[in-house]
């Protein structure tokens, strides 16, 4: 198939994220769709990533790193010299919506692109809400990265046939899975910022240690918080390693040497640390208001979803590391199920949702 004959699609976004871009290769190397993604900007002040970037088309609509809320009207010209078919968008910032008016005026597919859920959506205010609810009107097809995506378009009563799964992964085999050899007992990776929850997890190694009469901890990550939480573990008298912002080829050794993750979120869409965890071996203690929990992270088996109660977390904590017989059964557990969370699938869910909207059922 020509390049002519090809469906010409965008994927207009904010930043390249290194949990896509393999995905962005899958899609690219596609016989049925010819694939291009736009970037607002190359990169956004709150991240520090650096990550080799895939072999695909792509496009940068800025190349300053200096905002959260993109407003490129350039996307417009942009659009017009590669007049795709369908338009999938990641958000609902100005830049965004400026695609979806122009697949409005040109006739062309759009097609809405969430890791939101519903509850990390249902605060959202009655203009962002009614926002939502016009653009997925007039939108051919629907993404998700989770079940709480799917409910989230049920919620805006999406029907069922017209959303499509793409999951957020990781390159799984880049971490090992290997469960001997721990130095650390806990491990919290992400910002230290307060929806993060740091304190949280801090006040959960201190009960640890006050039962177990010892707890080791590894903190990755970098915020505001981070001298309050190192002073916490000070205090506390919690043994602990402060590793900063890791770049993504080095996360694996860190995670390789931990036994249990742990995740507490205010909100959090998803946490792509949860499959960095479980692809390393690691069972996952989280809430459910993370993305990932009852859908990668299920209860008992690959980990536990539980309030937030720190009494509760210490709790099966301590059962876990007084028994290693299931410790290591969750450990297996979170490398296997982790797997079916993988680029190839990610990509054939875009796939699935373009060839609907192309053939307007």
């Amino acid at each position: 198939m020509t390049n002519e004959s090809k469906t010409g699609v965008v994927y207009l976004t904010n930043i390249p994220a290194p949990y896509r871009e393999k995905m962005h290769e899958i899609l690219s190397a596609s016989t049925q769709i010819k694939y291009t993604v736009f970037y607002c900007s190359e990169l956004e002040p709150n991240r520090q990533w650096k990550f080799d970037k895939g072999n695909y088309q792509m496009v940068y609509l800025s190349n300053t790193a200096d905002k959260m809320i993109h407003n490129n009207v350039s996307v417009i010209k942009f659009l017009n010299q590669h007049n795709p078919d369908v338009v999938i968008s990641t958000g609902f910032n100005p830049t965004m919506l400026y695609g979806f008016l122009w697949c409005m005026i040109k006739g062309k597919k759009f097609i809405p692109f969430t890791d939101g859920t519903y509850n990390s959506e249902k605060s959202l205010s009655a203009v962002h809400k009614l926002v939502r609810r016009i653009v997925f009107k007039f939108s051919a097809s629907f993404i998700g990265a989770s079940a709480g995506s799917s409910k989230l378009y049920e919620s805006y009563e999406i029907p069922k046939k017209k959303v499509f799964t793409s999951c957020l992964c990781i390159e799984n085999g880049d971490f090992n899975s290997n469960t001997e050899q721990k130095k650390y007992d806990l491990m919290f990776s992400g910002q230290l910022i307060e929806r993060k929850m740091p304190m949280f997890f801090a006040e959960v190694a201190r009960q640890v240690k006050e039962k177990m009469g010892k707890c080791t901890v590894l903190i990755l990550g970098d915020g505001p918080l981070r001298n309050n939480l190192i002073s916490l573990l000070i205090k506390y008298g919690v043994d602990y390693d402060y590793a900063g912002f890791v770049q993504p080829k080095r996360l694996p050794w860190y995670y390789a040497q931990s036994k249990i993750f742990l995740f507490p979120t205010l909100n959090d869409p998803w946490g792509i640390v949860a499959n960095e965890a479980c692809a390393s071996g690691l069972p996952v203690i989280t809430c459910e208001n993370a993305g990932v929990a009852n859908d990668l992270i299920l209860h008992d088996v690959n980990g536990y979803v539980l309030p937030l109660d720190t009494d509760t977390w210490v709790e099966h904590i301590c059962d876990l590391l007084q028994t290693p017989s299931k410790l290591k059964k969750l450990s297996i557990n979170a490398a296997e199920k982790v797997q079916h969370y993988n680029h190839q699938l990610s990509a054939e869910g875009i796939l699935a949702s373009v060839n609907f909207a192309i053939a307007g059922n």
